[in-house]
């Protein structure tokens, strides 16, 4: 019966489960219910009406939810994240949302960014060896002097984000689509750029001689600039 009423409970919370501190609340819920229930249990009642009751006594747990949330949300956004200087092994920030945060000079090897929102943040002189980027929104972030060995992104907003003296050699940006994104500098050695699509896009002082574009869509902009240095465009569309 204890399965049963966890089962009940996961229930409940499925719609939740993109909310922060919804599994902590899930949790607290159920460890109160099985003690309602073990009163019950203890007081002479049989399993089925032990758990009938013990069900009923739920309240209105979406408000209690949306409510917690919306206050955790608030302080979020009010504080500033600065994580610079730190050392922040395979740190779990998937989810996040971080606007202006700083990541100056910090060890973030195998950290995961997935699903967060880094809108302005910065990133300089941090080693991001082995993260992942996976539906995140870069809007505006600065990438400086980072060692982004080995990162994975994937599915990711570009818009204005600038990659300035950065370690990106041998990345997959397959499918990605970047907008106003300035790579400065940068080390793009065996980069590959299959079937992106490139609007208004800067490759400034960059080696770009190893790098593949086949399949890439692009405005006439970016192909001007990456046809003068002397790029294979020989398998790309433009708009």
């Amino acid at each position: 019966m204890n399965e049963q009423l966890k089962a009940h409970v996961h229930t409940i919370f499925a719609p939740y489960k993109n909310v922060k501190t919804a599994k902590e609340l899930e949790e607290e819920l159920l460890q109160n219910l099985l003690e309602k229930y073990n009163d019950h249990k203890q007081n002479g009642l049989n399993n089925q009406e032990a758990y009938r009751l013990t069900i009923d006594s739920i309240g209105e747990v979406s408000e209690l939810v949306e409510s917690i949330n919306l206050q955790y949300t608030e302080l979020e956004q009010a504080v500033q994240m600065d994580y610079s200087r730190q050392r922040l092994l395979d740190c779990d920030f998937r989810s996040v949302s971080v606007h202006d945060g700083k990541f100056d000079s910090s060890d973030l090897k195998g950290s995961d960014f997935s699903h967060s929102n880094l809108t302005n943040s910065t990133f300089k002189s941090s080693n991001l060896h082995n993260c992942i980027f996976e539906d995140v929104n870069l809007t505006g972030t600065l990438f400086k002097s980072a060692n982004l060995k080995a990162a994975t992104f994937k599915n990711c907003i570009y818009d204005r984000t600038h990659f300035k003296t950065c370690n990106l050699a041998g990345l997959i940006f397959d499918g990605e689509t970047f907008n106003q994104t300035i790579f400065e500098g940068s080390a793009l050695n065996k980069a590959s750029f299959r079937n992106t699509t490139l609007l208004n896009v800067q490759f400034r002082t960059s080696d770009l001689k190893k790098i593949s574009f086949d399949g890439a869509t692009m405005d006439k902009l970016t192909y001007n600039f990456l046809k003068g240095s002397k790029v294979d465009l020989s398998n790309v569309t433009i708009i």
